[in-house]
């Protein structure tokens, strides 16, 4: 990577986002450089109260999830009921305005999408929302437990002798993060030559249009993915205990099994009764109690490695602390230093999706204050407007 432009320079973000698919999808254009304006009201954008919180100073705790999707902006608060001429100078000074994750929020800022794009036609609008801003569902509220469930995602989550369950964290609303700022960055470039355009993002169809393979096999098919069993076989990449943590191990034509007992220096698992996979999934408990004790004294990496070497399929589960002194992810820069310390002491975060060749992210501020920015942000807001809205 070598030092320049960033890609965004120049390129001027106003986000009305709480929660956190709208946040995230600002933050990632501020990553690549445009100067990004979270406007918030007078309470705040939620996630600010969301633990785990960190001590940045003596009196300072906030919030590890908003530092993380927030970092790389200026903040301003205006109150919606009283400060709406500023919101539109704000706005008028906009390359794009993003809005989300609530429907409702459309309703609290005043912004009527068509009468916006009418008035601002360069500006790049995007809205995210559960259901999208039109449809007999535009309205509703939503979870991400609840847009799992209605996007069909949950319909093969967990175990099939088990209700469904949902994917870790809030899968839903990363996934509508990532599509938005990556919408956004086309409907820039073509801003360029057709003007700007209107983006409506359902965060339930971004995770419905990832299930690639589960709704094509129905349509051709007419076959329902279920969830799995309980008990499969465990030489198909489940994890398997090893040391301090798990690892995983896949058994095909290419690499018998008779390869991972020789590795494992364990003859047993070469046996006849773990020959076929059904047979494995028979006697589960058995393998993992093999692992458990053939790899009681091996750190997960070291079986990953020495496995690979070897020319067996294998992975192993990192924890937090793994993936922070990952060589991998160090080596590509993934996670970055943030500004202002964590207790007194340094810490970094996850900043890098993609590695540009000519440009690179860069962590240029810590996420604002509540209100931090309002002096400058808005009087150069004003002066942009005596300068012409774009």
């Amino acid at each position: 990577m070598t030092g320049g432009e960033a890609p965004l320079d120049g390129v001027r973000v106003v986000e009305l986002g709480v929660g956190l698919a709208t946040p995230l999808a600002a933050r990632m254009l501020g990553d690549l450089g445009a100067d990004v304006v979270k406007v918030e009201t007078p309470d705040g954008d939620r996630t600010r109260s969301v633990a785990p919180f960190y001590r940045a100073g003596e009196d300072d705790e906030r919030s590890a999830l908003f530092e993380y999707l927030n970092y790389n902006k200026r903040g301003v608060s205006l109150d919606p009921g009283a400060d709406g001429d500023t919101l539109d100078e704000l706005v008028s000074t906009a390359d794009v305005l993003l809005v989300g994750d609530d429907f409702a929020q459309l309703a609290t800022w005043g912004i009527d999408v068509a009468e916006l794009h009418a008035a601002h036609p360069g500006l790049v609008i995007e809205t995210l929302t559960p259901y999208g801003i039109t449809g007999p569902k535009a309205a509703w509220r939503a979870t991400d437990l609840t847009m799992q469930a209605a996007s069909g995602l949950l319909s093969f989550g967990g175990n099939a002798e088990r209700y469904p369950l949902k994917r870790g964290l809030r899968q839903s609303t990363y996934e509508a993060g990532l599509t938005a700022a990556y919408a956004a960055e086309a409907a820039l470039l073509g801003a360029r030559e057709h003007g700007g355009t209107v983006i409506d993002v359902s965060i339930v169809e971004c995770i419905a249009s990832e299930l690639v393979l589960t709704i094509p096999e129905y349509a051709f098919t007419g076959a329902v993915s279920t969830r799995r069993p309980t008990v499969i076989d465990p030489l198909s990449g489940d994890p398997l205990p090893a040391g301090p943590g798990y690892v995983s191990a896949q058994i095909t034509i290419l690499t018998p099994i008779s390869d991972l007992a020789d590795f494992i220096a364990d003859q047993r698992l070469a046996e006849p009764q773990y020959a076929t996979p059904e047979a494995r999934a028979t006697h589960a408990g058995e393998i993992a109690e093999i692992f458990r004790t053939a790899l009681a004294d091996v750190q997960p990496r070291d079986f990953f490695e020495g496995a690979s070497a070897r020319g067996l399929l294998a992975g192993f589960v990192q924890t937090a602390e793994q993936l922070l002194e990952c060589p991998h992810l160090d080596a590509r820069e993934v996670f970055r230093t943030m500004p202002g310390t964590l207790d007194g002491r340094p810490w970094r975060m996850p900043a890098v999706t993609a590695s540009l060749s000519r440009t690179g992210v860069t962590v240029r501020r810590a996420a604002p204050l509540l209100g931090e920015h309002d002096s400058d942000v808005l009087s150069r807001a004003v002066a942009g407007t005596q300068a012409g809205a774009r």
